[in-house]
């Protein structure tokens, strides 16, 4: 199985603009408006399966792929709490091509960049579930900093 990591938005290989998997939200805080930044990128892995057929049978090569999309997240609450996290939504976008994997990673990379509203959709849905978490982590830091 092999990765690769299309960074930006689906790659420079794709033509796509850079800022399109970065979501920007303010969330108002009773400690005052949290800034969280959030920077989106691909993992695309795949696996060779089948065989090359012998003279007069058909191949069964095929490359199996999914693409995975990873959002680094940091969130600020003024100058008392920076936070940073990692989240992942798995195969976002999958399929298979018939063939040798490396001779078909321009088509993949074409394919994924033809689902970018996917993986844009893919994104949103991260940073809304990710707001509770954000919330919490500044309950936290509050509750922290009056106890202490």
């Amino acid at each position: 199985m092999k990765k690769y990591v299309l960074a930006g938005l689906l790659g420079a290989a794709c033509a796509m603009p850079a800022a399109a998997l970065e979501h920007d939200v303010v969330i108002d805080h009773a400690d005052g408006p949290i800034a969280a930044d959030y920077k989106g990128s691909v993992t695309i892995e795949t696996k060779q399966v089948g065989t090359v057929g012998v003279a007069g049978r058909p191949s069964t090569l095929r490359c199996r792929w999914t693409a995975t999309l990873n959002v680094e997240r940091v969130a600020q609450v003024g100058e008392t709490l920076r936070s940073q996290r990692t989240l992942t939504s798995d195969d976002v976008a999958s399929g298979s091509r018939p063939g040798w994997c490396e001779s078909n990673a321009e088509a993949i990379d074409r394919l994924v960049d033809s689902r970018r509203d996917s993986f844009r959709a893919a994104m949103l849905a991260l940073v809304d579930q990710d707001r509770s978490a954000i919330l919490a982590e500044a309950e936290s830091a509050r509750s922290t900093n009056r106890d202490g």
